[in-house]
């Protein structure tokens, strides 16, 4: 959310997902301002920036990650930038004043979402892409081009298969980038979002197991004992996960796991992607390239010229992926289909037949991902819903990335408080 943040569309406390008070009711013990430095899984405990020692029975790493920026490029928040955290969007945000010319490194989804924030400022943007076309991992080779046709009519210039080769501070306090491919422009502020890297050292100096994460089994358990990693740093199966929404599955897993439910496992997240960006509706859930085997089946719904484009992906008849385009109105639906592996049956004549226009937003915006407001939050609760999961399944709040359920979650228990029983 923090392009949101850089707009101002929303406040800081708005983007938190809880507050002191929440610590304070589940009688968890935050220390803020405090680096660990050690792991050690021997003796069980931490240790950490001030040189105290912690110990612990059950140890849950979930240290995230840091932005990759290339070999030799200096962050130094006066003309080059990255995204992370509430300093980095602050810092940002204060230097635009003065700057109506800024470049992009990443034509992923944050890249995209940044880019769309800048546009909010009037500022021009460039957009440099090392592959030869957008969100190239969430999406396939027609949407991915139908996207690049929507984002340069919004008056973004693209560089695609490109890459920096150099760039010249110049007399105006700008720079003249040079590509590889031979093209020069000039701009004022770089911004670099071309993905992260995992906060692993703690892990690997503790000598746990690595590959490009740390590698855990289906309770979520590392190579150390009574030692847990969840969220961007965790590897199963050979895959990583860099959203919301499977971190917190992850953490549901292994509080289970740690209260006694030893039947709970992990078997892996559902890709999902959600691009926020004004006038173009899309996402991408689960596989987006169909494999060359004939168990998989594609059924398709193309408008070129107006953008639209809807895709599923079938095996053994189960829905596994699915990318929406011009309007996601089944992303709900899809969600649950593909997380479910519920088989289709007659459910698959209708998949892309439904015809069903997307819900108005109704009051303030509660849920960006789905475009879902306050009003058709409560207008769902006027029809007798009677717990969150159901509220969230019939309006796509907090199916995406999950960050407003607390806002939900508050919508539904003041309303559950405001009824009436009559008997």
């Amino acid at each position: 959310l923090l392009p949101e943040y850089l707009t101002g569309h929303k406040s800081w406390d708005g983007i938190q997902k809880h507050n002191a008070a929440d610590l304070q009711t589940w009688n968890i013990q935050l220390h803020t301002q405090k680096e660990i430095l050690k792991v050690d899984t021997a003796a069980k405990r931490i240790v950490d920036n001030g040189g105290n020692e912690h110990s612990y029975d059950k140890l849950i790493m979930c240290t995230g990650s840091r932005p990759n920026v290339p070999k030799g490029v200096n962050i130094d928040y006066k003309s080059t930038y990255t995204i992370r955290d509430r300093h980095d969007a602050d810092r940002l945000r204060e230097s635009l004043e003065n700057r109506n010319n800024v470049t992009v490194v990443g034509g992923g989804l944050l890249g995209l979402e940044i880019a769309s924030s800048l546009i909010e400022y009037g500022i021009k943007v460039n957009i440099i892409h090392r592959n030869s076309r957008l969100m190239d991992k969430q999406l396939d080779k027609l949407s991915s081009e139908l996207l690049g046709e929507s984002i340069a009519e919004k008056g973004i210039d693209l560089y695609l298969n490109d890459e920096i080769e150099r760039y010249v501070k110049t007399r105006t306090e700008s720079f003249e980038i040079d590509l590889k491919s031979g093209r020069k422009f000039n701009t004022q502020a770089i911004v670099y979002a071309i993905g992260t890297k995992p906060n692993v050292e703690l892990a690997e100096n503790a000598g746990m197991q690595l590959k490009r994460g740390v590698v855990v089994n289906a309770h979520l358990e590392t190579s150390a004992k009574d030692v847990f990693a969840i969220g961007e740093i965790a590897e199963f199966e050979g895959k990583m996960y860099g959203i919301t929404a499977a971190a917190e599955q992850q953490a549901s897993i292994v509080a289970r796991y740690l209260s006694g439910d030893d039947s709970v496992v992990y078997e892996g997240s559902v890709g999902m992607n959600i691009l926020k960006f004004p006038g173009i509706e899309l996402c991408s859930i689960g596989f987006v390239n169909t494999p060359e085997d004939e168990a998989y089946e594609e059924i398709l719904f193309i408008d070129k010229r107006s953008r639209y484009y809807k895709k599923c992906i079938i095996h053994r008849d189960r829905l596994i992926g699915t990318i929406l385009m011009g309007d996601k109105n089944e992303f709900a639906e899809f969600k649950t289909l593909i997380e479910s592996r519920l088989e289709l049956s007659s459910k698959r004549l209708t998949l892309l037949r439904s015809g069903q226009k997307a819900t108005p937003v109704k009051g303030k915006v509660v849920c960006s991902c789905n475009n879902v407001g306050e009003g058709n939050l409560k207008d769902e609760l006027a029809k007798g819903l009677t717990d969150m999961a159901s509220l969230c399944k019939a309006t796509g709040a907090g199916l995406g990335c999950g960050s407003c359920k607390p806002e939900v979650q508050a919508i539904f228990e003041e309303s559950t408080k405001n009824k009436q029983i009559h008997v």
